[in-house]
């Protein structure tokens, strides 16, 4: 109930592209779905008849809905303090900076080449092995076309010779056999760019459909990769098949994504641990841009998890998720679970209104874009994914982010308050606004 009604507050209030969108698919398959399936018998709860393993009992599942609710409403509670907080600055003139295409196209034409050298090396492994390539900076370079093109279609739109590329790109990553979401995340990018370029919160028929496919598709996305990278092309049409019918993409949905078992587990180990992080896990953020070849013993995104692990559940071995909640309460208890919701809510909902508020071709609307797609992994993964699916993983956004704000390079237009209507009407597209 608590899920429909927060949904119907999004559908009225809210667009496809708002914080608390991607938070109800994150609830509603983390707690929603999996409550469902849990209560019909259809699922056991993680560790269940598994020798040497300390089974999830249905009262630590109990606990972590109940938490997991909790943190829904306090997210809720920000998005609405946000609303209130920029309706009422509506009247006041804002000064923007509009998102150069000079700069744009002067990044990709450095890194587009180098980004795209990059990735045909390390898809037919036929690179050099040095230290350059021993980090992870050379895997990274292989993300820098799709950031590439990504800038290049918000500024000159969806042009053919850029949705080519694009749609060899995301075949490439929808067959690669690993990382899922280098297909999901451009997916979102490019959906929520359409809809703000024509004026829409919500997408139509035309991409329901597809997103549901893919979704439909999206837990045996990986193995249909390994069965296209062996060639084996019966096998991963058998694969698709299941997964429409429901069999091996429900299996593989309640083997390794019950996360919701894995956050309330996590819950009784931090109480087992009796240690509060307060803060400690978001440290690794600091250290991330050093590669581990120069410092071998960095701090980890997740070595918070060895502290907690055990012998009868060990979450570090096996990598599992304590969603964004758990780790707010790894860090200060129950005042985190409260603190945290409520301050992700009000300041994602503040940047949305603003970012997407006025005439199209504006930087911040461009970052904004690309941050919102990372909001699904933020909330699954925790807070460093923020920064991993974005700054890392965009590093051509992180260049034309410093060059509009050198002095002088993109400079700052007023915006009059009749341009701060947000997600209403059709943007202004013209460059020159």
């Amino acid at each position: 109930m608590l899920f429909i009604l927060a949904g119907l507050l999004v559908v009225k209030r809210g667009a496809f592209w708002h914080p608390i969108t991607m938070y109800l698919v994150f609830h509603g398959y983390t707690v929603t779905w999996r409550i469902w399936e849990l209560a019909l018998g259809l699922s056991l709860p993680m560790y269940a008849n598994q020798v040497g393993r300390d089974s999830i009992t249905l009262d630590e599942i109990a606990r972590g809905m109940i938490m997991a609710d909790a943190s829904l409403v306090i997210f809720c509670l920000g998005c609405w303090l946000a609303y209130n907080r920029f309706h009422s600055a509506i009247p006041v003139p804002v000064l923007r900076r509009p998102i150069s295409a000079t700069i744009v196209t002067g990044v990709c034409i450095f890194c587009l080449p180098l980004g795209a050298y990059a990735l045909i090396s390390f898809q037919g492994g036929n690179f050099a092995d040095n230290f350059f390539t021993r980090t992870n900076y050379f895997q990274v370079m292989t993300m820098w076309p799709i950031g590439c093109l990504s800038m290049l279609v918000f500024v000159h739109g969806f042009r053919t010779i850029l949705l080519v590329p694009i749609a060899a790109y995301l075949l490439m990553a929808g067959t690669q056999g690993y990382h899922r979401f280098m297909l999901i995340l451009p997916v979102l990018f490019f959906t929520f760019l359409y809809l703000q370029r024509s004026g829409r919160r919500w997408p139509g028929v035309v991409f329901l459909v597809p997103l549901f496919l893919l979704f439909t598709v999206f837990p045996v996305l990986k193995y249909v990769g390994r069965a296209v990278q062996n060639g084996d092309n019966q096998e991963a049409a058998r694969l698709i098949a299941a997964s429409f019918s429901g069999k091996d993409g429900f299996e593989e949905l309640s083997k390794n994504e019950a996360f919701l078992d894995q956050f309330s587990g996590a819950l009784s180990l931090v109480d087992d641990t009796g240690k509060k992080f307060k803060g400690g896990t978001y440290v690794a953020i600091i250290t991330l841009p050093v590669p581990r070849t120069l410092w071998p013993g960095k701090p980890g995104l997740a070595d918070h998890l060895a502290d907690i692990s055990t012998t009868v559940r060990p979450y570090q071995q096996e990598g599992r998720v304590i969603t964004y909640i758990g780790e707010s309460y790894l860090n200060f208890r129950h005042a985190g679970v409260i603190i945290v919701p409520f301050l992700l809510g009000l300041w994602l909902t503040s940047w949305c209104m603003r970012a997407t508020a006025g005439p199209f071709p504006r930087f911040e609307r461009y970052l904004y874009c690309v941050f919102s797609i990372s909001f699904l992994q933020l909330y699954r993964d925790g807070m460093t994914s923020l920064v991993v699916f974005t700054i890392c993983h965009n590093l051509p956004m992180v260049f034309v982010w410093f060059l509009h704000s050198v002095p002088g390079f993109a400079p700052k237009v007023l915006d009059a308050p009749g341009d701060q209507v947000a997600m209403t009407g059709r943007p202004d597209l013209s460059p020159n606004s």
